[in-house]
């Protein structure tokens, strides 16, 4: 699974990085590597390789980060965390994403990240809000 997937879209190329260790993304940090920090962050993320509380970590800490593509794709990694792990502390993370939303740079993926945590933590409570959606909206397109 850790093959590397190129699309392109317009003007940009999207491409699942291979894994990654928080390491490597303090390592690129560090040494102001911006690209291969981001390519890193994704990377700890999609693939299920660590541990998930050290990489919750990492992200929390990430969202206060001075670069506001660093603090915005740290929203969105922990959306994919809760997908691929299935867990998270979630009063922690949430209250972390909900500030978030907060700011305008990272407001959007923000609250993608308090989707997916709805969606992969909680999917029983998703399928019910879907009913009732449809039940009170049964009109409208799903």
């Amino acid at each position: 699974m850790s093959e590397d997937v190129t699309v392109r879209h317009e003007h940009h190329v999207f491409h699942n990085p291979p894994p990654a260790t928080p390491a490597e993304v303090n390592s690129a940090l560090d040494r102001g590597d911006l690209p291969a920090a981001l390519d890193a962050m994704v990377g700890t993320a999609l693939y299920g390789d660590g541990d998930w509380k050290e990489l919750q970590e990492l992200h929390l800490r990430l969202l206060d980060h001075e670069d506001h593509q660093v603090s915005a794709l740290a929203a969105t990694c922990l959306g994919h965390l809760a997908r691929v792990y299935r867990r998270l502390d979630e009063d922690r993370v949430v209250a972390a994403l909900r500030h978030a939303r907060t700011v305008p740079h990272t407001s959007g993926t923000a609250d993608n990240a308090l989707d997916d945590i709805e969606t992969f933590l909680h999917p029983r409570r998703m399928r019910w809000r879907g009913r009732v959606r449809t039940a009170l909206r049964p009109w409208t397109w799903t």
